[in-house]
């Protein structure tokens, strides 16, 4: 089986730099879309760390948090490394480390074959942060408020929540009865899957450019309303699942948390999920290297 591991990143090179050689290997190759506006990236730290594995630097665009371009980003991974027909799409960010061996990552996905893994979020979750409202109404200026002074950026701001308290007034829907679903933007699907979402890429614009957070949305709504629904590993009874959740984040110390090297014991006793995050390198690197080591010696945690 072949696998694309698609990052998202502007910073945290020397993470990147480490798991491509943990994951070095001829099923796996890596796509890497750096946020242009991290003009001090070093690619030079990843450019030559592969001896099996292909690295694909992706044309950059600039990122801002809550907007369409987040969604754009992904897409244009997926685009790219569909075109090379992978047996699987793993989007992870930069600051992720595996929890698993490169071995136990790739049987593990033998032994599971055509199943998706999209994480949803239970309705009642979606309904108590009034999810639905991402897609509801029209948001306004979202690029522009995240990419100009923060004296330019009141003005705009006021005008956009103004402009949402009146489509409340009027009761403006622009998505009619359309059940949308919410969880983790992260994920690791079948191509036929990502083949799917890349032909949808119209319906993905038309609700969701103008949409605020909507990475947590598309591919769960594009998923629930599909025949590959059926496939939907996280719909298994949980006794019967080794993967509780793909991606494995605090979100109670942090926003999310970034683990630190007094979390280790904590870390290596984690057995249910494909990765962990978030790491920062310059905060503490001690953790990151040691994660490393584990998975370089073959005594990271087992599924």
């Amino acid at each position: 089986m072949k696998h694309a591991i698609l990052i998202t990143t502007h910073n945290n090179e020397e993470i990147t730099q480490q798991l491509l050689k943990a994951y070095d290997d001829e099923n796996i190759d890596f796509y890497i879309h750096v946020d242009k506006k991290a003009v001090h990236y070093k690619h030079d730290l990843i450019m030559n760390v592969c001896h099996k594995s292909h690295v694909y630097f992706i044309d950059a665009l600039k990122i801002y948090w809550g907007t369409y371009s987040q969604i754009e980003s992904e897409l244009v991974l997926l685009r790219e490394a569909t075109k090379k027909e992978y047996d699987y799409y793993h989007l992870i960010s930069g600051c992720d480390i595996p929890l698993f061996t490169k071995k136990d990552f790739l049987n593990f996905f033998e032994d599971n074959k055509g199943m998706e893994f999209v994480e949803f979020s239970p309705e009642e979750v979606a309904i108590e942060n009034k999810v639905i409202d991402r897609v509801k109404y029209y948001y306004i200026f979202m690029n522009s408020i995240r990419n100009t002074h923060t004296i330019l950026r009141k003005p705009q701001t006021f005008m956009r929540e103004t402009f949402l308290k009146f489509q409340k007034v009027l009761n403006v829907n622009r998505i009619g009865n359309q059940q949308f679903k919410y969880g983790s933007n992260w994920f690791d699907i079948t191509h036929d899957f990502a083949k799917y979402v890349i032909e949808l890429q119209k319906w993905i614009e038309k609700y969701f450019k103008h949409s605020c957070c909507g990475d947590e949305l598309f591919l769960q709504t594009l998923l629930y309303n599909s025949k590959f629904s059926k496939n939907n590993y996280y719909d298994l009874p949980k006794e019967e699942r080794k993967i509780q959740l793909g991606r494995y984040v605090d979100w109670q110390r942090g926003n999310p948390y970034t683990f630190l090297e007094e979390d280790y014991e904590e870390i290596i006793n984690i057995h249910s999920s494909f990765f962990i995050r978030k790491f920062d390198y310059r905060k503490d690197s001690k953790i990151v290297d040691r994660l490393f080591q584990n998975l370089e010696g073959g005594v990271m945690n087992e599924i």
